[in-house]
């Protein structure tokens, strides 16, 4: 395998900034020749929450995902509880549209799983019916006496869910609970064991006859991780299976309707090697592999410090190469009061995909992150979506 090596100047600070990074190791990857993933320009920003921002809600709170409908416009998801979207012809023609796509039920009872709710997942095959798995969040702290500790961690109980548009992705609805549930906790809601269940679904991309998807799983006495699940059948949400280790044979089904402990768990994907990345995943038709990035830090023992975004590869979605550092940052966790400001959320979406969900990468595609802006060491609403080029080819 060969060598990445990147020298970058990363505009962090302010939108125009300088920051400089650099990453230097060996390319993930198999085959006669490796990978090399680089940095080939400099942050521009797409949305800018200050000055265009229809709602406080409006904030890029996953990472970016897009769609082009049947009229040829693309639509790219802002989501947060409250999900908006920029429209236009093409990724580089991006306007705010101030009416969200879909909103929170805010529901108080675990049991309906109509809380707070993201787009996280969006896919069409015509551009005109669009399906989305949706990060659903029970935030047992927002509601009167489900959360004695007050906080939003420790009563934080998570789920997916399934949302359908039929007017090519410019609004989207849910059926009644349980028939849009698609993976849960194996659990009920308890207070103060958060955060729990099924999280943060990646992109859905197609291999065969399936579409797959990579999930977070955090469950009470067991590792955390990523399991895959898949379906042949996107519009019914049951249908979704994870895998065992040996088939894809899990249904991550409701607790509340289930008579008895499930005997089977999904198989933690590869976590040596990806750990909890899931924020994006594409096929690389440069590469002939899937391509995942995600917030991580570097695989070692202790981990080390070098928090930033890291790539992985893979032939089956199964089996990952050890993952690799694409660009060293300031992230969520690793930030302190007077750093600059972190990011999250990175997302690879390339305008010269042929796939209408751009489920697949070229040589040049965009690396999407979301810049969070602190005040007085706090965390505001003021998040800024930015985008970079990047190259990806082999040595």
């Amino acid at each position: 395998m060969g060598r990445v090596r990147a020298i970058v100047v990363f505009l962090l600070a302010v939108s125009l900034a300088p920051i400089c990074f650099f990453s230097s190791g060996r390319a993930a990857g198999g085959g006669g020749s490796g990978p090399k993933l680089r940095i080939v320009g400099t942050p521009r920003m797409v949305f800018d929450w200050s000055r265009t921002a229809c709602s406080e809600a409006e904030e890029p709170d996953l990472p970016a995902r897009a769609v082009r409908s049947a009229d040829g416009q693309v639509h790219l998801y802002l989501s947060h509880y409250e999900s908006y979207r920029m429209s236009g012809p093409g990724l580089n023609r991006l306007h705010p549209v101030c009416r969200p796509i879909m909103t929170s039920p805010q529901d108080p009872n675990p049991s309906h799983f109509r809380d707070r709710r993201w787009i996280a997942s969006p896919f069409t095959f015509d551009g005109r019916h669009v399906w989305a798995l949706v990060h659903h969040e029970y935030q047992g702290s927002r509601h009167p006496g489900r959360c004695p500790e007050k906080a939003y961690y420790p009563c934080w109980y998570n789920a997916i869910t399934l949302a359908r548009s039929s007017d090519g992705g410019r609004t989207f609805r849910q059926a009644r609970s349980p028939r849009d549930l698609v993976a849960a906790s194996a659990h009920r809601y308890r207070h103060g064991i958060g955060p729990v269940g099924v999280f943060a679904p990646s992109n859905l991309v197609r291999r065969g006859q399936y579409l797959y998807a990579l999930v977070r799983v955090r469950e009470p006495g067991q590792a955390s991780g990523d399991c895959l699940i898949r379906t042949d059948e996107i519009p019914a949400a049951g249908s979704w299976r994870a895998w065992d280790g040996k088939a894809f044979a899990v249904a991550l089904r409701d607790p509340y309707r289930r008579r008895s402990a499930p005997r089977l768990r999904c198989q933690r994907v590869a976590p040596d090697e990806i750990s909890e990345m899931t924020e994006s995943l594409t096929f690389s038709k440069v590469l002939d592999r899937y391509l995942l990035l995600g917030i991580a830090g570097p695989r070692t023992n202790p981990p080390g410090r070098e928090k930033g975004i890291y790539f992985s590869l893979s032939e089956d979605l199964i089996h990952w190469s050890p993952r690799r550092l694409l660009l060293p940052a300031t992230t969520l966790h690793t930030f302190a009061c007077g750093d600059r400001p972190p990011i999250a959320y990175p997302s690879v979406i390339d305008p010269a995909s042929a796939s209408r969900s751009f489920e697949t990468t070229g040589r040049r595609p965009f690396l999407y992150f979301t810049k969070f802006r602190y005040r007085n060491c706090r965390k505001t609403s003021n998040r800024d979506l930015m985008r970079v080029r990047i190259s990806i080819g082999r040595e």
